[in-house]
């Protein structure tokens, strides 16, 4: 009996054989990273709506919103306030709320380690897993952002004309508040949001950006949203009460980065954009409704008016909470005015459902 010689594969084959798994992976690959995607967008929806319900509890507890920077030269965030609606009471606990935080390059404003507990504490409910961390401080980083309103003024309450942003017809529902500077020293309720809970923005997404909140200079982010900012010239005369001309300001000045590839427009601690969930600075915790979603921020020559943008990693949307709890997919190609309405509490637009 004559036993034949097992043939092997043939050079040719093989190749085909590696073609043809080449050009499977090649086919599954973006399947995949799809699906990985919508898993972490689903979970990044899925803190926005712990959020929703804490702000929820929260307002119905104490009767109003937490203030969202504040008081004055404590300066502490809508989400530090949050901590016992979120499953973090012990945190909540250990922080002393009378001290003063540390505040980046300002050393008249640290605390040393009084509060080090809470500020370096990471919290997954306050991070969104499709953007990734590229900071490096040690501060507990933040990806959702409180709605300060629809005008940069609305960061503090206005400083050439004494507006006061907090109250003024673009504000949203989470101020900046005093108690020592004859600013206002109240938080905003369900009652006097006009515009109604669910035409009012509450918390969105922002991308995180990189470098050292305590650092001297941030490193240009390059990416698309990116988190870096652009520096434009300061408006005055009551033309930061409303977000038109600073729109028109910020969309014709993109960021650019310097001689050494840093954010060109970098300053202070407050241009870090998601550096700590405690800080109640406009770069770490809020955010306004001046200029689209996936565009950039942009902050003028004197700091205290910003229009600190709402951004995420999702292609051509962000996730919006509103203040009835819901949360909403919002193109990026958003009407620029429906953006503007829904960021403010009490200026009296009529927004239709189906205009975003």
């Amino acid at each position: 009996m004559i036993k034949q010689a097992r043939r092997g594969f043939t050079l040719i084959e093989l190749l085909v054989v590696i073609s043809i798994i080449a050009v499977l992976i090649a086919l599954l690959l973006p399947a995949v990273q799809a699906a990985r995607e919508a898993a972490r967008r689903a979970q990044c929806v899925n803190n926005l709506k712990q959020i929703g319900l804490a702000v929820a509890n929260y307002e119905g507890a104490t009767g109003s919103y937490p203030y969202a920077d504040g008081p004055w030269w404590t300066e502490w965030s809508a989400q530090s306030m949050l901590l016992p609606y979120i499953e973090q009471q012990p945190l909540f606990n250990s922080i002393n709320y009378a001290s003063t935080r540390p505040k980046g390059l300002n050393s008249l404003m640290h605390d040393g380690l009084i509060n080090s507990t809470a500020e370096y504490t990471k919290l997954n409910v306050y991070l969104c897993p499709s953007d990734q961390n590229r900071l490096s401080a040690a501060y507990g980083p933040n990806n959702y952002m409180a709605n300060a309103g629809s005008a940069p003024n609305n960061a503090y309450g206005g400083t050439g004309t004494g507006s006061d942003g907090a109250n003024s017809p673009f504000a949203g529902p989470f101020i900046f508040t005093s108690t020592d500077n004859g600013q206002s020293g109240t938080s905003v309720n369900a009652a006097s949001v006009i515009d109604g809970l669910s035409n009012t923005a509450s918390f969105s997404e922002r991308v995180k950006a990189i470098g050292n909140w305590n650092g001297s200079s941030a490193p240009f982010d390059t990416g698309k949203p990116t988190a870096s900012l652009a520096s434009i010239a300061t408006l005055n005369g009551g033309q930061e009460t409303y977000p038109d001309l600073w729109y028109k300001s910020c969309l014709a000045t993109p960021p650019t980065p310097d001689s050494s590839g840093n954010d060109l427009a970098f300053t202070y601690d407050n241009d870090i954009s998601g550096a700590s969930w405690s800080a109640g600075l406009f770069a770490d915790s809020r955010y306004a409704h001046v200029m689209p979603p996936n565009t950039w921020s942009c902050r003028d020559g004197f700091g205290v008016e910003m229009a600190h943008v709402a951004s995420s990693h999702h292609p051509g949307v962000v996730n919006v909470l509103f203040l009835d709890g819901s949360v909403r997919v919002i193109k990026q190609t958003i009407n620029i005015k429906t953006w503007w309405a829904i960021g403010s509490r009490g200026n009296a637009e009529v927004v239709s459902a189906d205009s975003y």
